[in-house]
């Protein structure tokens, strides 16, 4: 079971290490960042977006909602100023969660029947919260190694270095 500080730790994680893709992102431009690469969803601009497509299913599960399908290939948010908005609005919602989801409603199961027939499983709101992040740090390692390929230094990605951690205050 996670707590309210794994969740505070991963949510201030996951936007320094969003702040920093999107930064690294904007220095490419629109045309690089929406150019086929090969990559599992095709463009840097499409994983991004897949990223926040995510985060709101499981957000709206979390919730007991049963999340929108989405055609796979298709950027929901094609705009890039767009994308970046809900990207901070997801990040903010994270931060949110660490204050206010206590470990009882973490432990507790969300379920859902679809109406078109499938029926999802039970499954601890906690579990899914650590899959969010986990799906974010696995789509964005192929961000940054497209990123590097362009000769761009992403930067530090371990969570004890981050900004403001303070584990290493002597």
């Amino acid at each position: 079971m996670i707590t309210n500080d794994y969740i505070d730790e991963m949510a201030t994680y996951a936007r320094w290490q969003n702040d920093n893709v999107y930064l690294c992102c904007e220095e490419i431009g629109p045309e690089e960042r929406k150019r086929d690469r090969g990559m599992f969803f095709g463009s840097i601009h499409n994983t991004l977006d897949h990223i926040c497509v995510v985060n709101r299913s499981i957000l709206t599960f979390l919730n007991g909602t049963l999340p929108e399908r989405n055609a796979p290939g298709y950027a929901v948010w094609p705009d890039w100023d767009e994308l970046k908005s809900v990207r901070v609005e997801q990040d903010d919602l994270l931060s949110i969660g660490a204050r206010e989801w206590t470990e009882t409603w973490l432990a507790g199961k969300t379920t859902k029947r679809d109406p078109q027939g499938d029926d999802l499983p039970a499954i601890p709101r906690w579990v899914m919260v650590v899959q969010l992040f986990n799906h974010q740090t696995h789509h964005r390692s192929q961000v940054t190694s497209a990123l590097h390929s362009f000769g761009i230094d992403y930067g530090a990605t371990d969570i004890p270095w981050r900004p403001g951690a303070g584990y290493f205050a002597g």
